[in-house]
């Protein structure tokens, strides 16, 4: 993490899913990573704002930020293999997983990176400017104890 530009690098990320009987690995792998891109999008990128009379400030994908290949850490999956009594075969759903973790783990771990400084985040997505001013209003509240 650089404090000075608001850089979050993901360095490592692990994922266990558990969808039941494993029917098809390659697939449960392929919607697992894309859940998880999906859900560091959120976590990082993505945001809908809108002016004050309610216009759209990002209608493009220009203006509408995605992550990349280069913003997806390598991403370690493990398998749980738990039956459902409930359906033929045992199967489950799954990927969800993949996509509603990422904004409380990533949150939670800059967090907990920060404690030392006093920062807290909790506004998605953690852009540069959110936790540089997160950064700062923490230095200023030291600042006003210290007076």
């Amino acid at each position: 993490m650089d404090v000075e530009l608001g850089h979050v690098e993901i360095l490592d990320y692990v994922v266990v899913e558990d969808c039941g009987t494993l029917v098809n690995p390659m697939v449960v792998d392929g919607q697992t990573i894309g859940g998880t891109a999906q859900g560091i999008g959120t976590a990082m990128y993505e945001e809908s704002p809108y002016d004050a009379n309610g216009q759209p400030l990002a209608s493009t994908f220009a203006d509408y930020l995605l992550p990349g290949p280069t913003e997806i850490p390598n991403i370690r999956i493990f398998h749980m293999e738990t039956p459902s009594p409930y359906t033929e075969f045992g199967i489950k759903g799954m990927g969800e997983g993949g996509a509603i973790a990422p904004p409380a783990v990533i949150f939670n771990a800059v967090n907990d990176a920060l404690r030392s400084l006093g920062v807290e985040v909790n506004e998605t997505p953690l852009t540069p400017h959110r936790l540089l001013a997160a950064i700062q209003r923490a230095a200023q509240r030291k600042q006003g104890q210290a007076a």
